[in-house]
């Protein structure tokens, strides 16, 4: 008995420590993904040099930060300053990856994004749970994707975990809640 206890906290252990070594990796590498390749990709705040080359390597012509405008903070203040020099578009919609994103809320961001020049980056701190949620969105109501395609966006391969103690289940509360208020033809979602 004793042993198997011995067991399951090794096995335990060693499930926490490799779940922590992808995250840690995943935000080292600025959690940049393509969500529709040339035309909508997500990420974590990207520093000055990583965004630069973000921008010069995907064409990247606006730039959409979901943590909401912040003069005088460095972060902010590098990105601003970036956007200007290689003349790329930027917009603000600070949202809480811990509240519910409303349908009026959600109807903004989704104007912003129809709006924006292509290719877009959207991004919030960490990448997961504001950008996880704000791709679901994109991904269902404008590239047509089947609500299942979409809800991937707010997964674990992106660093999203809306379990145990944690308060980002609202993003995933906010995507659903969306979902039951469309209407799809049938067998297209």
């Amino acid at each position: 008995m004793l042993r198997s206890i011995k067991m399951g906290i090794v096995a335990l252990g060693l499930t926490v420590g490799s779940s922590g070594a992808y995250w840690g990796l995943v935000q080292y590498d600025g959690n940049f993904h393509a969500v529709k390749e040339g035309a909508f990709y997500r990420s974590a705040q990207l520093g000055r040099s990583d965004l630069h080359r973000v921008i010069r390597d995907h064409q990247i012509r606006s730039v959409l930060n979901l943590r909401g405008a912040h003069p005088g903070q460095g972060w902010y203040d590098e990105e601003i300053a970036v956007s200007q020099a290689l003349d790329v578009a930027h917009y603000d919609y600070g949202l809480s990856a811990h509240r519910f994103v409303t349908r009026q809320q959600i109807a903004e961001v989704l104007d912003i994004i129809r709006a924006a020049p292509k290719p877009l980056l959207v991004h919030c701190k960490s990448g997961a749970d504001r950008s996880g949620l704000v791709s679901a969105l994109y991904r269902l109501a404008d590239e047509g994707a089947s609500v299942e395609q979409a809800d991937r966006q707010l997964s674990l391969i992106y660093g999203h975990f809306p379990y145990l103690m944690s308060r980002s289940k609202a993003m995933d509360d906010s995507f659903w809640a969306f979902v039951s208020t469309q209407h799809f033809p049938s067998g297209e979602h």
